[in-house]
């Protein structure tokens, strides 16, 4: 995530991907640690709710700050943390 992007954007980030998740009645599967704003958790909740299918690529770039082509660097690290640590969804 780009350090330019301001904090209190973030913080709005965090709160409509908090949002979307609670509408698909999948909060109680975020983890406690991951339920307040951190950079971290930002990233961690756009991750689960495009692996769960909440949310299409477009919008993790717009959350997260991306650039273009950026978008498949982070799936395949995504990808990578999945087969090391697993995922909520699972």
């Amino acid at each position: 995530m780009p350090q330019e992007a301001s904090r209190t954007l973030m913080q709005e980030h965090y709160a409509w991907i908090k949002e979307v998740i609670q509408q698909e009645d999948m909060w109680e599967r975020v983890p406690d640690h991951a339920r307040e704003f951190s950079p971290e958790n930002l990233e961690n909740l756009v991750k689960y709710a495009y692996f769960g299918g909440f949310i299409d690529s477009r919008r993790v770039s717009q959350l997260l700050f991306l650039k273009k082509g950026e978008f498949r660097q982070l799936l395949v690290r995504w990808y990578e943390e999945i087969r090391e640590k697993g995922c909520w969804l699972c």
